[in-house]
């Protein structure tokens, strides 16, 4: 009797054993869409047989194992990021190039070459009031061209620093959210898939935003930090991170120029450096390198403002020195306003035509006595390569710097198309390491019903022959 015994107990561990599994299996079933929920398996184990002793072998449940795989994790991450990043890059810089008109009959490219055109029909009748007249119109249609594009990327700049605190808000939110799970894993005091999910699930949506490190700590916690340290989640405590102006240095060339976006960790360390992938390193790239690059910041003009300065500044020297007649002196009246030298990034912005000129001040006698000498002057900058705008002409100069910018959208427009690919390579990759198949999951359901059913014959017949066998002992 005692071995009959022994081996009902041994049946019994084994139904509970295939019942645990089943039920791990129809999780899985129920969870295989869940985002950031790994399948998980049951570790049957083989009990001691040595009948000897009154060991009747069987099976016993085991630990539940948790089929995540953090490297395959990690990738998806890295992914992440640089999907992220050159989605952020592609949409901002569609905008900037919007700003940037390049074609013949927009924007600062026409406006130059109808002012170069009126200018050309000036010399040829030096004295004419319309020809002047359409000279000064052909002049403030290019001073509001330069104003117009300049408006138009402090637009999209506008439009980026706000992309840049709406990142940032997303990212303080995710971390939060992320320090929360951890406190409630903690408490929990054991593995909660639901809880796991929704915190990898987290952690993919703040790795799109901004690249992340992960530690996993025990007990199924996890502390985040930016690349070189810079803490994000530690335990059940966020980390915020706060976006704003770049503070001015002494070593600015205007204290008047825009300020870059500085991203502050909660230490009030700026970690502009340590943001490398995800939309908030796209959106920081377009904002502090490519714009400034056109309208200037603290270190640097811009191209647009050189442009205009430069271009300001050429007329004004010939316009200046010239007379409105043959023996007069100069007029010391230049066609544009002087562009300010202590604000050199609003040179674009502020370009207009000096407001004492009128067509019939324009001076066509230049400094030699030459009737048409003025315009003539004027005329030939069409074709002049400036030193201060790198020996290229102003069209060319604009045109160069609109270029650039359509380079970088047109490579930030491939990379985005490329880490789409790659992001679901590493997304598939993690699915058949530690992703739900149902194929795989209704297998493990026959088996393990089947075996339960046997388990389950079995103490039906051991049932039957204790019964018979106590019927067979007198009363």
């Amino acid at each position: 009797m005692s071995s009959l015994s022994a081996t009902l107990l041994g049946a019994s561990s084994a139904l509970q054993s295939f019942q645990y599994a089943l039920n791990a299996t129809q999780n899985n079933i129920d969870n295989a869409s869940t985002p950031g929920y790994a399948k998980q398996t049951v570790d049957l184990l083989a009990a001691p047989f040595d009948p000897a002793v009154g060991l009747s072998g069987g099976v016993s449940p085991g630990p539940t194992i948790d089929s995540r795989d953090l490297l395959t994790e990690s990738d998806v991450w890295q992914q992440a990021g640089a999907q992220g990043d050159a989605s952020a890059q592609s949409s901002s810089l569609t905008a900037v190039q919007n700003a940037l008109p390049i074609g013949e009959g927009s924007g600062i490219p026409a406006a130059l070459n109808t002012f170069f055109s009126d200018l050309s029909a000036w010399s040829a009748a030096p004295t004419s009031g319309s020809a002047q007249q359409s000279v000064l119109v052909a002049a403030g249609s290019l001073a509001q061209s330069f104003q117009t594009t300049a408006a138009a990327v402090a637009t999209a700049s506008t439009s980026v620093s706000h992309g840049i605190g709406n990142t940032v808000g997303q990212i303080n939110r995710l971390t939060s959210q992320i320090a929360t799970l951890n406190t409630e894993i903690q408490s929990s005091g054991h593995g909660d898939e639901g809880m796991q999910a929704q915190l990898y699930s987290s952690l993919e949506s703040l790795s799109g935003l901004v690249n992340i490190n992960v530690l996993q700590q025990p007990g199924g916690v996890v502390s985040v930090t930016l690349s070189s340290g810079a803490a994000l989640v530690m335990g059940n405590q966020s980390y915020a991170l706060t976006a704003g102006n770049a503070a001015a240095t002494t070593q600015s060339i205007d204290p008047l120029a825009p300020p870059d976006i500085d991203i502050q960790a909660a230490d009030g360390s700026v970690v502009n450096s340590q943001i490398t992938s995800g939309t908030l390193a796209g959106l920081l790239q377009v904002r502090n390198v490519v714009i400034p690059s056109l309208i200037g910041d603290a270190s640097q003009p811009g191209a647009l403002n050189q442009l205009a300065s430069g271009l300001a500044n050429d007329v004004n020297a010939i316009v200046s020195q010239g007379s409105v007649s043959p023996g007069a002196g100069p007029s010391f009246l230049g066609l544009f306003s002087t562009p300010d030298p202590t604000h050199p990034t609003a040179a674009a912005a502020t370009m207009a035509v000096d407001p004492n000129m009128t067509a019939s001040q324009l001076p066509p006698v230049d400094q030699n006595g030459v009737a048409n000498g003025v315009p003539l002057a004027l005329a030939a900058l069409a074709n002049s390569a400036p030193a201060e705008l790198g020996s290229v002409g102003y069209t060319t100069f604009y045109g160069n710097a609109a270029a650039l910018v359509g380079s970088q959208l047109n490579q930030a427009q491939s990379n985005q198309t490329m880490t789409a690919q790659t992001l679901a390579q590493a997304q598939s990759m993690r699915q058949t390491e530690s992703g739900v198949s149902l194929d795989a999951e209704a297998i493990n359901v026959l088996q393990f019903q089947a075996g339960y059913q046997a388990v389950a014959k079995m103490v039906s017949i051991l049932d039957t022959i204790t019964q018979s066998l106590i019927d067979m002992i007198p009363n």
